[in-house]
């Protein structure tokens, strides 16, 4: 359940369930009018596997040619067997969406993040639990989440699962 604290448009809130940080999610992507970053360890399919935040993505990639989604993803194996919608849609907009896989050292990262615009984010401590804390309006907060994005984001290399081959 979302807990909103008292404050103005910087106030975090506290998600406590897998449903309020898949509503969340939800709620910041269809916000996006320029770029989403993902930093995730096998991107959680309640929240980027639905149909409701690939239309997201894809609403922002229609609406405007400089947008850009980057996708950090940690384990690949499971996400490429099982299929995902976020990787379809990546394989059809290649030249909006990339995923990388984080070098060695960044492996260990136990948080998962989201960030919109730049200004806008969720993020879970651990990504193997739902509780999380989001903003719609902090970009001190987001700032310090793309700047995390942005140093694994170099370390980082494409993996080839996630390329389609056109034939």
């Amino acid at each position: 359940m979302m807990e909103q604290g008292a404050g103005g448009p910087d106030t975090a809130l506290s998600l406590a369930d897998a449903e309020a940080v898949r509503e969340t999610s939800l709620a910041l992507v269809r916000r996006a009018r320029r770029s989403v970053d993902i930093f995730s360890r096998h991107l959680d399919p309640m929240i980027y596997d639905t149909a409701e935040f690939v239309e997201g993505l894809r609403a922002l990639i229609v609406g405007s040619r400089r947008a850009r989604v980057r996708v950090l993803l940690r384990e690949v194996a499971p996400v490429v067997a099982q299929g995902h919608r976020l990787i379809e849609l990546a394989q059809r907009l290649s030249s909006y969406i990339e995923i990388r896989v984080p070098a060695l050292e960044h492996q260990d990262t136990a948080d998962a993040w989201l960030v919109v615009d730049g200004c806008h984010y969720l993020h879970r401590r651990s990504g193997e639990r739902h509780e999380a804390t989001a903003a719609f309006d902090d970009a001190r907060r987001a700032r310090q989440l793309t700047l995390r994005f942005e140093e694994i984001w170099a370390r980082a290399q494409p993996d080839l699962n996630f390329k389609r081959l056109h034939l």
